[in-house]
């Protein structure tokens, strides 16, 4: 190694190509060849310094980095190279926080290099928490500003969590802690990491409270209760936000953000059939920025307590086209999904597998996670049309990027999980059905996931309904009863397959041959 170093050609460069190897170590992915000379300013032959460490083979050359092997990345860190690390960690920095503050939520070169080198500037990040407290407030927004980088671009784990937690709370960094938290919360609701999620959200409403920062409390309150209502545990979401209601925060809060809170709120008491259809969403439509997000929930919410459905078509249809005008692709999204539904409800499947289609062309290649959703709704409708080799075809083609999202939305998987037992069920092929619906189960465990729970050991049930094995249908729909009433649902409101899958609706009407349940 000693010997590699003292050679003539490393040696004419001088101390830079000591700064060259020291960087290479300090960086995890090593350093990309591709933005070297922007990353390194102060060394203005780091190309042909790079070139010459490879032929020494002190470094080698994988896809666009530069890296080292881990005997002689220890020996650099522990030699007397490891402080020439400084110069050139000022101005890797320097390039690595002017990319992220210039990252949006667009995919552009910003992003590109984000995705790229993101345990680097994850690194820098870190050493910078730690290591240089003289630009610990400019380092403590990069943090935040990064976390909010790979929600948008790569969700996955970080190891920034331990050193956001620690950080002191000082006055100074108060914001910009709660700030790394709040973001940290959503990469972690991203992942489908909801333990850690809450706690970040909790630890940052907390700081937002000291800061009498009342707004961002509710949307900490909000988004909490949020994932509640995403895991099924709706009396548990709607509990959070009526408690916020009865807080001191919630007098100084602003109309729009108030109406945000009812708005959750209304989103949770849907399943829980507590309150009139007339009311919910009522509130938040009061509000002009939500008005009609909420007026398309509103009525969606209708179809969902069996209202009139033709009148309902009719309104969703005039909020479509109001949607579609707004320019706001969500909403247009909300009420395609309303009207899908309910041509689904009225038996007009190749409409409602017309609108989905709309949905997914919509997404594709925009947002992954919303195309496979949309998708596997596709193969379900396809299914009740008898097309059962197109529906398993869709749900294989919305599979493929599957490995890359069950990283980071668990709950995608479940979905897609329990339409493959749906497609299967409908098809008749009830031991693939009963494998899905039994994968589907046991991912919920482990998500925590209360309303796939219910709906794939109510599929379980109807698996063994179809088999004549009432004794296990009726323990399965048991076991769905105790969970609606944990979740808030009315057990007769489960509805999650077609009407002539009767088991369910004959156990809960103790009809043959369910005469005996309670």
């Amino acid at each position: 190694m000693q010997l590699s170093l003292s050679s003539p050609s490393i040696q004419n460069f001088g101390e830079d190509g000591g700064r060259t190897l020291a960087i290479i170590a300090f960086l995890p992915q090593g350093l990309n060849g591709d933005l070297a000379t922007q990353l390194l300013p102060s060394l203005p032959h780091i190309d042909t310094i790079c070139d010459v460490l490879c032929r020494q083979s002190l470094v080698y050359r994988q896809g666009a980095f530069i890296k080292m092997l881990a005997p002689i990345r220890h020996y650099v860190q522990n030699s007397s190279l490891a402080p020439l690390v400084s110069t050139c960690l000022r101005d890797v920095g320097a390039f690595y926080y002017r990319t992220v503050q210039h990252c949006s939520q667009e995919r552009d070169s910003h992003a590109d290099i984000i995705i790229s080198d993101h345990l680097n500037i994850e690194h820098v990040v870190a050493f910078g928490l730690t290591q240089v407290p003289d630009r610990t407030e400019e380092t403590l927004n990069i943090c935040w500003l990064f976390l909010k980088c790979l929600w948008c671009h790569l969700p996955r784990p970080t190891a920034l969590a331990p050193a956001i937690f620690n950080i002191a709370e000082e006055p100074f960094a108060l914001m910009q802690k709660a700030q790394c938290l709040w973001y940290l919360g959503l990469l972690y609701n991203a992942l489908s990491q909801l333990t850690e999620a809450t706690k970040a959200f909790q630890a940052a409403e907390t700081l937002y409270l000291i800061a009498s920062n009342h707004e961002d409390v509710a949307h900490c309150v909000a988004i909490r209760a949020d994932m509640y209502r995403c895991e099924g545990r709706f009396i548990q979401a709607q509990r959070v936000l009526e408690d916020f209601q009865c807080s001191n925060s919630w007098g100084n809060l602003s109309k729009t953000t108030k109406a945000y809170v009812w708005f959750f709120l209304d989103d949770a008491r849907v399943y829980t059939f507590t309150a009139p259809a007339d009311e919910l969403f009522a509130k938040s439509m009061e509000d002009r920025e939500l008005a009609l997000h909420s007026e398309v929930w509103h009525w969606l919410a209708k179809l969902y307590y069996g209202e009139d459905i033709v009148q309902v078509k009719m309104h969703l249809e005039e909020l479509l086209l109001q949607s579609t005008n707004s320019g706001n692709s969500f909403l247009r999204r909300d009420a395609l999904q309303g009207l899908a539904e309910v041509s689904f409800y009225q038996g007009r499947l190749s409409e409602a597998m017309d609108i989905l289609q709309e949905i997914v062309e919509m997404f594709k290649g925009k947002d992954l996670e919303i195309f496979l959703w949309f998708t596997v709704c596709k193969a379900v409708v396809a299914s009740n049309q008898g097309n059962y080799d197109l529906a398993r075809d869709l749900i294989h083609k919305a599979s493929e990027p599957l490995e890359f999202l069950a990283l980071h939305s668990a709950r995608v998987f479940l979905h897609r999980s329990y339409g493959s037992a749906c497609v299967e069920l409908t098809a008749g092929e009830y031991d693939r059905a009963e494998f899905h619906f039994t994968a589907t189960s046991e991912g919920s465990d482990m998500q925590g996931n209360l309303q796939f729970k219910a709906f794939s050991i109510r599929g379980l049930g109807e698996v063994a309904f179809a088999r004549g094995n009432f004794a296990v249908a009726a323990q399965c729909f048991a076991g769905i009863r105790s969970l609606c009433t944990e979740m808030g649902v009315p057990p007769g409101k489960l509805y999650t397959l077609p009407e002539r899958f009767e088991g369910w609706a004959l156990f809960l009407e103790c009809r043959s041959p369910f005469t005996s349940a309670i």
